[in-house]
């Protein structure tokens, strides 16, 4: 694995495009990095059979997409024809647990990027911009694309149509990829094949370099009325009817009695994704392919590897492996169909919706380009001139190990050779191979504290609350007035907390930049970065989570507000999550949190109700200070709890108010009515809190209607 590619895109945020010929080991590095990443990562592709095998999801059932054409207008168009933006906004009323996934990922890794358009990324982005609540490209998440632009393409239906607002169904033509500074970082190194001559022809093939191609050693291999004998050959079509003709003719054609081997289906597998046939009808003699690599360790077959059927029964197939003296006995192997999800530690784990349970062979006597796509074979039979769309040439020669082990059916003509010329300028444009060190220092520190500032992000506590405060209003069953008072006093505080988060930011920036520079220690940095998290999850929790918690605890279970509580709950939710993340910021390798602080952070209501507890503990003499700091609540709360037994006449208010503050009081209400609060603020002197006057009217209410 390459070592400081992996680094590239472990250490930074850099969206990166992973290409290379076929060969060069894509594959490889994709596995390895899932394995040893430590960011929080899922694995789609644009396909379900693609999907499958680079052990991940589809992008449209990831992303619940719809199915047509995606135009980025918020103009009419034609519903059969496509979806517009507010079309597709429709489509992003995800459940809460997809939601949760979708705010955690740190790096999303897209497989055969060759067969991904250009709208369908940008549905993706725009979904992530939405629930991330983030307006970065693709929500501020980092993009792994993985392909070869040479091989096959997107799969366009009505290209007319997409060609009017993209200039090419290429991913790197979405208008997402334009605002990004995406690099491209090309696996040079081929391991399929050695042949230096073999290599330049496939290289001049791939760049469509038609005057470069060496088509008289090419065309040496066109052999028209070739039938293999001994050694077992692939040929390779265009299209799946022509293989599954040729696959069958060869079966029907072997004398003996067939098999069939049903796949083991369990739990949800969908059928356009099986790996393989759910049938599998096999005689003795047929040339069958491993469509897996050995997953015992031995590696005694890899996928597209040629094998003999020398023995069959109910229970067992045994083959001869290509260039093996002994016979093998194959095992069933299992695929798995999954959804990612989130664990109590907001892990993203990989949940088994279903498995698919067959022998890892199919007939081999044939094969469609399609399907060759990332396998390996010694012999190939290929008949280039037969509907060959553009890159499938350079995909069916390069499938093969030497240009000794291809049979030509057809010559290979210059009418046959394509180049998009839109894919060598784009990699032209953004390659990096000489970079990657030079971005990688440049970078890391940069991208680490952002991940801190991201982390310390607030602004969108306002939104939230407004919103809350919106459902208050239309909820009957809710004490409106305590609401707007609760409203009132949070409100000013998560204002300050956005402007305090957005000083912060411009601070890290600017001391970012003296670093870089060597004018600044990283030990300021740090030191800065922990006083951020620590003041933020202790403000934010006393200050905003803790008041609205118990103003829903004391709304949870009441008769007419289910509604309401459950989108209240989101709120809180989202609250808590923010809170517990402080609580796992690193920078670099620093923890930043300050382990005394480290208060438990939950939704859970307690058996007893908040404010049952802060009276108990005013019974025991304690004041309201002290009750605040023992219970880690702001005064405004305790003074809030205790307003509901003024409401009953259970306070001794001498032990809150001196004397004089309760007369004036008491004076102004045997005098006045007023309607608000805000009138009791007005008329009163200014030392009154609205949390005092609050309890002070609940008290002489209460005793006024004895």
């Amino acid at each position: 694995m390459d070592e400081s590619l992996f680094n590239l895109a472990e250490h930074t945020n850099r969206s990166i495009f992973l290409t290379g010929k076929a060969g060069t080991g894509k594959t490889t590095f994709l596995n390895e990095f899932v394995k040893k990443t430590k960011k929080k990562h899922i694995v789609v592709a644009p396909t379900g059979i693609a999907a499958i095998n680079a052990g991940g999801v589809t992008i449209h059932s990831m992303f619940g997409l719809p199915l047509r054409t995606f135009i980025p207008t918020t103009d009419r168009i034609d519903s059969n024809l496509g979806n517009n933006i507010s079309d597709l906004m429709q489509h992003f009323k995800y459940r809460k647990d997809k939601l949760k996934l979708l705010r955690e990922i740190e790096i999303i890794i897209i497989d055969e990027v060759s067969m991904l358009r250009a709208d369908v990324l940008d549905m993706m982005d725009f979904s992530l911009r939405f629930v991330r609540r983030n307006q970065q490209k693709f929500g501020g998440v980092q993009m792994l694309f993985i392909g070869d632009l040479y091989q096959l393409p997107p799969v366009v239906r009505d290209e007319h149509f997409l060609g009017k607002y993209y200039k090419s169904p290429f991913f790197f033509e979405s208008y997402a990829l334009k605002e990004m500074p995406l690099i491209t970082i090309e696996l040079t190194t081929v391991y399929r094949q050695t042949d230096e001559k073999f290599l330049d022809i496939l290289n001049d093939i791939r760049d469509g370099a038609v005057g470069d191609i060496d088509f008289e050693t090419l065309n040496e291999r066109y052999v028209p009325d070739f039938e293999p004998t001994d050694e077992p050959y692939v040929y390779l079509t265009s299209h799946n009817r022509m293989a599954d003709e040729i696959n069958q003719k060869k079966l029907t054609e072997l004398k003996g009695k067939p098999f069939i081997y049903r796949a083991d289906i369990i739990g949800n597998f969908n059928e356009n994704q099986y790996p393989n046939e759910e049938e599998l009808q096999l005689k003795v003699g047929a040339q069958v392919m491993f469509i897996r690599n050995d997953a015992s360790g031995e590696k005694r077959y890899f996928n597209g590897k040629l094998a003999e059927v020398m023995g069959l029964d109910e229970k067992e197939i045994t083959v001869l492996i290509d260039g093996d003296n002994e016979v093998f006995k194959i095992k069933k192997e299992t695929w798995e169909q999954k959804r990612y999800g989130l664990d109590a530690d907001k892990n993203i784990t990989e949940d088994v919706l279903g498995s698919f349970q067959q022998y890892p062979i199919r007939l081999a006597w044939a094969v469609t380009i399609h399907k060759s796509q990332g396998l390996t074979f010694d012999r190939l039979i290929i008949d280039a001139g037969k509907s060959f769309a553009s890159g499938q040439v350079y995909v069916a020669l390069s499938r093969c190990r030497t240009l000794e082990g291809i049979v030509l059916k057809s010559k290979i003509t210059p009418n046959v050779i394509f180049a998009d010329r839109r894919v060598s300028k784009f990699q032209d444009e953004t390659n990096a191979n000489e970079k990657v060190e030079e971005i990688l220092q440049a970078e890391k520190y940069d991208y680490s504290i952002k991940k801190v500032i991201s982390s310390l992000d607030c602004l969108w506590f306002k939104h939230s609350l407004e919103k809350w405060f919106q459902t208050t209003k239309t909820s009957k069953a809710l004490d409106k007035n305590k609401a707007t008072f609760l409203y009132q006093s949070i409100k000013p505080k998560i204002e300050n907390f956005g402007n305090v988060y957005q000083k912060f930011e411009k601070i890290m920036v600017q001391k970012t930049h003296k670093f870089i520079n060597g004018d600044e220690e990283w030990s300021e940095i740090e030191t800065k970065a922990k006083g951020a998290v620590n003041f933020f999850f202790t403000k934010v929790n006393i200050e905003v989570f803790q008041p609205l918690l118990d103003f829903y605890s004391d709304n949870k279970g009441t008769k007419g507000l289910k509604e309401y509580n459950e989108d209240f709950r989101v709120v809180l939710d989202d609250l808590e999550d923010y809170l517990n993340d402080l609580k796992k910021v690193y920078l670099l390798q620093a923890p930043l949190f300050n382990t005394e602080n480290n208060i438990t952070i939950s939704t859970k209501v307690a058996k007893i109700p908040s404010h049952i507890l802060t009276f108990q503990l005013f019974e025991e003499g304690k004041t309201i200070p002290e009750i605040a700091k023992e219970r880690g609540l702001v005064t405004e709360t305790i003074f809030g709890h205790l307003a509901k037994f003024a409401e009953q006449g259970l306070l001794d208010l001498s032990r809150i108010f001196d004397k004089d503050k309760i007369k004036t009081f008491e004076k102004e209400f045997r005098n006045n009515s007023y309607e608000t609060l805000n009138d009791w603020k007005k008329a009163l002197p200014n030392d009154f809190e609205f949390n005092e006057i609050r309890l002070l009217l609940n008290h002489f209410t209460h005793k006024k209607s004895k």
